[in-house]
């Protein structure tokens, strides 16, 4: 599975334009291969907009570039809300969703997602993801509310990754943080695998959401 990560920096007053232009994407529902996307303002940066993507494999995302994509872009009008965007493509290693009916349950049901992205020294990639495999992963799946997630490594660089969890509201994944994760992070011990790791959350806005039928 293949997870697109858009950003795009909004001025304050356009806002509202890109929010109305952002629910045009609901036209990408036929596509083969596609999944889902949802996405929201930033809560560190409230004029950052974080979209997510889902699809199957990358030659069905690669189809949609080059047949569809542009005419819903220039449909919408969003061109003219942003000033500056930022693309990623990831693919999944491991998931928390039990298949594909966990990744339909955290597209239609997740009202709060938390990213977290993270550069992993190049001899410690193993051991990152066996601790993610091992530690977090059961972990989370322990935490109340919380739907599901994956961890992705990127396309642009092999040893970024990014942990996508999906969680009910932003209350369960505050009592994650305070009961849950101190006892991860000890037993991970994320310190001896990462050189840099950053976070980011987001409410998701429900006019953004898109579903597709077809999985």
């Amino acid at each position: 599975m293949i997870i697109k990560k858009i950003s795009c920096q909004v001025h304050e007053h356009k806002k509202p334009l890109f929010s109305r232009a952002q629910e045009e994407w609901k036209e990408i529902l036929p596509t083969a291969g596609f999944l889902g996307q949802l996405g929201g303002w930033s809560l560190s940066d409230p004029f950052t907009a974080n979209i997510f993507a889902f699809w199957e494999e990358e030659a069905s995302y690669e189809s949609f570039m080059n047949e569809a994509h542009d005419r819903i872009y220039h449909n919408s009008g969003q061109e003219n809300t942003y000033f500056s965007i930022d693309t990623e493509l990831f693919q999944v290693e491991q998931d928390l969703l039990k298949g594909m009916s966990g990744l339909r349950s955290l597209i239609q049901k997740a009202r709060y997602i938390r990213t977290a992205f993270t550069q992993v020294k190049e001899n410690r990639i193993n051991h990152f993801l066996d601790m993610q495999r091992n530690v977090w992963n059961p972990g989370m799946k322990r935490a109340e509310g919380m739907i599901g997630g994956v961890v992705c490594r990127s396309q642009r660089d092999f040893q970024s990754f990014l942990i996508f969890t999906g969680w009910e509201n932003h209350l369960y994944h505050q009592m994650y943080r305070l009961h849950l994760f101190p006892h991860l992070k000890h037993k991970a011990a994320p310190q001896q695998d990462v050189n840099h790791l950053s976070g980011e959350s987001f409410p998701v806005e429900e006019g953004w959401r898109v579903v597709s039928s077809e999985y």
